[in-house]
């Protein structure tokens, strides 16, 4: 069926954009850059995992490259329970359901527990997530206001797209699902992998209309972790007592964009985005699936661990009762805050050029030079200058020739196979 979801961090993305006639034509933002056929009236673009994804494993919360993504489907006895709740227009929230999901039959559904009762402690099969200290904090018209939680799943991404793509009327646009964990899986070439306690993972169903902005979902999903990021990080110092904080700066961490689709801090990954869409009415239902780590120090780092050093940095205390840290609940309300107010933008314009200059402060790559191995050629030395505008590299060589970069579909390392189109 699909591939264990978000967690499979950094996995190619799907994407339509319209032909030379102005029709939607299905496409992958992926290591391949290749396009498909024209979309008809339901058209599934699933991604199942791609080159590139992740494999966080087993319970040291280790984040390493597994190749390509893909996961077996568990046992058909094999049954998951999701809690679902809805915020109402008056800002509060409240139970919802059950859910039809009917295209996963081995995910159940009820709904979540009553605000005024609380989370039942003594539910071994309910998520830990806190859907009131969410919802304080959530300030969307849309994105996220419906939410799905399970302690485990075999993947939020199946949930959400499978279902929105068989049964269009089961999850309302901006439907959110977080899993505490997933399941493991088998992708393929052999490679396994799971998503432990610890990490953010989730999957959001959303609207978009033009296919030629489309690929820059992913962008705005990476900007919007990173601005979530940031601004957690802005509570945690002034949590912790940083006199003269200035909020807002985006830059009170390390957390960078890799492009396309990572998450970096200090050299290290530590999370990303997957995209998938399904053309229908007009439109694109596209399922936003995130991965951060945010608990798992090792074996490389993650967001808290950052947090910590910024603040031993400034000499502020983090060996307290409760120590200033970033929660899931904290940073998915930033993250649906800031991905619904820049979506906003990218629709106004129907382009990313509001965008562009906050992508590219976010991103690691300006002034980065790049080394193409070519056939006859040898080895040609580029510039990355920023994106074109179909959302590829936009390089230079030494006299100045301007070049799109694809990359090649052969390589773990996107850079590390990149081929160059020269632009007009």
């Amino acid at each position: 069926r699909c591939a264990a979801g978000p967690a499979t961090i950094g996995a190619a993305s799907r994407f339509s954009a319209p032909d030379a006639s102005g029709r939607s034509v299905s496409s992958r933002a992926s290591a391949s850059g290749r396009g498909g056929g024209v979309a008809p009236a339901r058209v599934s673009t699933r991604d199942t995992g791609g080159r590139g994804a992740s494999k966080i494993s087993g319970g040291s919360g280790a984040m390493t490259e597994s190749g390509e993504g893909g996961a077996d489907v568990p046992a058909d006895d094999a049954t998951w329970t999701v809690r679902a709740w809805r915020q109402t227009e008056g800002g509060d929230f409240a139970p919802w359901g059950p859910v039809a999901l009917d295209a996963t039959p081995e995910v159940t559904s009820i709904p979540g527990a009553h605000p005024s009762r609380g989370r039942d402690d003594a539910d071994d099969d309910a998520s830990t997530f806190d859907a009131s200290a969410y919802y304080s904090r959530l300030r969307t018209r849309r994105d996220g206001r419906a939410l799905l939680t399970a302690r485990e799943l075999p993947s939020t991404q199946c949930l959400i797209g499978d279902n929105a793509a068989t049964s269009p009327r089961s999850l309302p646009t901006g439907a959110v699902c977080v899993a505490d964990a997933q399941a493991s899986g088998k992708g393929r070439g052999g490679n396994e992998w799971t998503s432990p306690p610890g990490c953010l993972m989730f999957s959001l169903l959303t609207r978009h209309r033009e296919g030629r902005t489309l690929p820059f979902i992913q962008y705005v999903a990476t900007m919007a972790a990173v601005d979530a990021i940031q601004e957690s990080a802005d509570d945690a110092l002034v949590a912790a007592g940083a006199r003269g904080h200035r909020r807002g700066t985006g830059s009170s961490v390390d957390a960078k964009i890799k492009w396309p689709n990572d998450l970096y801090s200090g050299g290290l990954k530590i999370g990303g985005v997957l995209c998938t869409s399904t053309y229908s009415d007009g439109g694109f239902d596209v399922v936003v699936g995130v991965g951060i780590n945010l608990d798992n120090a090792e074996p490389t780092t993650c967001v808290n661990d950052v947090v910590r050093r910024r603040l031993e940095r400034d000499g502020l205390p983090v060996d307290g009762s409760v120590p200033p840290r970033v929660s899931r609940e904290r940073l998915l309300a930033g993250f649906m805050n800031r991905f619904e107010a820049m979506c906003a933008a990218l629709d106004a314009d129907d382009s990313f050029d509001a965008l562009e200059g906050a992508y590219l402060r976010q991103w690691l790559h300006t002034d980065q030079e790049v080394t193409l191995e070519e056939d006859g050629v040898g080895k040609v030395k580029l510039v990355v200058r920023g994106i074109t505008g179909t959302g590829y590299l936009l390089a230079t060589d030494s006299r100045g020739t301007r070049y799109e970069l694809h990359p090649d579909g052969n390589s773990l390392d996107f850079f590390k196979g990149l081929v160059r189109k020269k632009l007009p």
